[in-house]
């Protein structure tokens, strides 16, 4: 929710950009351009825009969501997943609810790029960066690693795992050098392992999921409770979660996945209106999908 704290208290309109920037970004973003551009964006705020690209993307980050306002970048995050392509916004309110999907953290895991001569080995945090990297090769470019080198790697590789205590080892690259260092491995680490082919980070992103899933099954349980008890504490439908969150009582707001974007709020879409107020009041969001029946979308669970 820090991330988006640049957004309040600034008046509109908004240019909102959610962009795969693992490849291809020139395109991707040029098509997102012409689209804000053909919705009336100012140049200024493209130009802020074109600007913050430039920077370069951290290893192991395939998304990043923008916002710009005011004439400037209000809101620049690295996700750990991309969108699909791009998504882009233009309008008196910014579009903020893909951050909350994109930014869900990661399973922590370790991802082992190995070849034939060498491996190449990150260790990744929840927020996708990576906080470890190492790098193991043939002590001769012209041949294979040996096993004394592949039991090196396999050290390397358990190393990053206990540093974060990974659920998820990921090998990539040719499928002898992958089986090979899945059997170097210690026996206790190889209930982890799952192998993919070809460039790993993409695959990893879906493989690494949601690390929140607990935590998602506790607020919908939550929240058919008190709605089954009638407490007033869960509240339903458009009208009445946005009041609560004008009236500051809401701890955690619930949107299915995605929020219908053809429902209206008081003052614009709800999925730019309820997520902007979430934001203000400091209310968790946490998008539930098909775990329970929200009236038009929408719930609330108020503060206690």
């Amino acid at each position: 929710m820090q991330s988006w704290q640049g957004v309040v208290g600034v008046e509109g309109p908004f240019a909102s950009v959610y962009l795969d920037v693992g490849t291809h970004l020139e395109a991707r973003w040029r098509a997102a351009r012409d689209q804000l551009e053909g919705a009336g964006a100012d140049p200024a705020l493209l130009a802020a825009l074109d600007e913050a690209l430039i920077s370069t993307t951290p290893p192991g980050m395939t998304g990043r969501a923008l916002v710009a306002g005011d004439g400037r970048v209000l809101v620049d995050v690295f996700l750990p997943v991309p969108p699909s392509g791009y998504v882009a916004r233009f309008g008196e309110l910014p579009y903020l609810l893909p951050m909350v999907d994109l930014s869900e953290p990661l399973l922590p895991h370790v991802v082992v790029d190995v070849r034939d001569h060498g491996a190449e080995l990150r260790a990744v945090d929840p927020t996708g960066r990576s906080v470890a990297v190492a790098s193991v090769g043939a002590r001769r470019p012209d041949r294979r690693l040996d096993q004394a080198e592949l039991a090196d790697v396999a050290s390397e590789t358990t190393a990053l795992v206990e540093l974060l205590d990974a659920p998820l080892l990921v090998l990539a690259g040719p499928l002898s050098a992958r089986r090979s260092l899945r059997v170097a491995l210690p026996e206790r680490y190889r209930h982890l392992v799952v192998e993919v082919e070809g460039a790993p980070d993409r695959t990893v992103a879906a493989l690494a999921g949601r690390a929140d899933q607990d935590g998602r099954r506790a607020v919908v349980q939550r929240f058919r409770d008190e709605s089954a008890r009638l407490t007033g504490r869960a509240v339903h439908g458009v009208e009445a979660v946005q009041a609560a969150l004008e009236a500051g009582e809401v701890g955690t707001l619930l949107l299915s996945d995605p929020l219908v974007g053809s429902l209206d709020a008081d003052g614009g879409r709800a999925d730019e209106v309820l997520p902007l107020l979430a934001a203000v009041s400091g209310a968790e969001v946490v998008l539930v999908g098909g775990c329970v029946r929200l009236h038009q979308d929408v719930g609330a669970l108020l503060r206690d």
